[in-house]
């Protein structure tokens, strides 16, 4: 938490951007692109679709997103947007307000919650992690993934 205290967010973001747009650009990447990001990373992930689009983005609990939606009218990518229900970092009142304007902007949203699973659910490592929430929102953002991303072309 010190260090992320210290981070330049409009650095991140840049950085994040450029990250982006390399990828795109390797010969290998035959299908759409992606941007993932879990609690930071989640509304850090968001930031950066607002200037740079990707095919999709999938932000588990992010805690930036309450200060950022604003950027909502310039998002066009589709987005997943996972939270647990009884979160002591993001009370049900901030994921109502982020459900509110990701699902009002011009690209796709969809806000789903886990009732009883609290912040960071999916980190094996911490004391948080709720198996059953975990299972059934990689289940979830495995099949919204397939649904939302383009896919290749062999050639």
């Amino acid at each position: 938490m010190g260090l992320l205290g210290r981070l330049d967010w409009d650095a991140a973001v840049a950085d994040s951007s450029a990250a982006l747009r390399t990828l795109r650009e390797q010969p290998e990447v035959e299908g759409g692109t992606g941007v993932v990001g879990f609690c930071f990373g989640g509304g850090l992930g968001y930031a950066v679709v607002a200037g740079e689009p990707a095919d999709a983005l999938v932000s588990f609990y992010g805690s930036a997103l309450p200060g950022l939606v604003e950027h909502v009218p310039s998002v066009s990518t589709p987005s997943l947007h996972v939270f647990g229900e009884a979160d002591a970092y993001l009370p049900m009142e901030a994921v109502e307000t982020i459900r509110s304007a990701v699902t009002s902007g011009p690209a796709p949203a969809e806000v789903i919650t886990y009732p009883g699973a609290d912040h960071a659910f999916d980190n094996p490592d911490f004391v948080n992690h709720d198996p059953e929430a975990s299972a059934a929102a990689w289940s979830r953002t495995e099949a919204w993934l397939a649904a939302t991303l383009p896919t290749g072309t062999a050639g």
